[in-house]
């Protein structure tokens, strides 16, 4: 594998989320995807829903890709403005990059965009005359309304919350995070994140948001997303 295993990085657990960045894709992800797929195209939507409401609404920093706000369409490949033989290599080491994945094939030359071309570039740019359409409004819709309430609910409680947190991975695909603030109070996400539905309790608090409310309170609907303060 790459880095042969290397460990990288150093101790963190004892800095507060905001010295943490928080994704779900970014250029270097796209962009370093064969084709430049965005996850809205390889990954189904009520999935993308879910961990926008968990990552948007976390107390760490919230990066948005270009684009991801609006559910953009448009492919972000890797493209690159060089010439002569350093562009011929980057050109010809681009998709020998990619030789090293089986599911590529005998067809890598022809499918991978080459770096150095216009039409790489010009495939790459966002498409703002979608914006009002479906169903890139509804995406834009849902990501409004949860950087609002990131602003109301959880910005003000940013310089209270202590390093560290718990969590739980549970075994029917299920995640519960709780911060611990230091009035005492907590903060709390519960999150189903599979095609199926669950049963387990949450803790009261006030609801500060819900993505796909159940009729029953102790069942947790697929790709359901619970933020509230306890």
């Amino acid at each position: 594998g790459y880095r042969d295993g290397a460990l990288r990085g150093e101790p963190s657990a004892h800095l507060p989320p905001t010295a943490f960045v928080s994704f779900i894709q970014n250029h270097d992800q796209v962009g370093n995807r064969a084709l430049g797929e965005r996850l809205t195209a390889i990954a189904a939507t009520p999935a993308l829903e879910a961990f926008a409401a968990i990552y948007l609404l976390a107390p760490q920093i919230s990066l948005l890709f270009m684009g991801e706000e609006f559910g953009a369409s448009t492919p972000f490949l890797y493209f690159c403005d060089f010439h002569g033989e350093l562009g011929r290599a980057v050109s010809e080491g681009r998709r020998k990059e990619f030789s090293r994945f089986a599911c590529f094939g005998e067809c890598v030359p022809a499918d991978i965009p080459d770096p150095n071309d216009d039409g790489t570039f010009e495939a790459s740019r966002l498409d703002w005359s979608t914006v009002a359409r479906a169903p890139h409004a509804r995406w834009l819709a849902h990501y409004r309304e949860l950087l609002a309430l990131r602003r109301q609910h959880i910005v003000p409680l940013l310089p209270d919350i202590a390093s560290g947190h718990r969590w739980d991975a549970l075994p029917d695909v299920g995640l519960q995070v709780r911060w611990q603030l230091r009035d005492g109070r907590a903060l709390l996400l519960d999150a189903q994140l599979s095609d199926t539905e669950a049963r387990r309790e949450f803790p009261t608090g006030r609801l500060i948001y819900e993505l796909r409310p159940s009729p029953d309170p102790s069942t947790r609907l697929a790709w359901s997303v619970r933020w509230a303060i306890a």
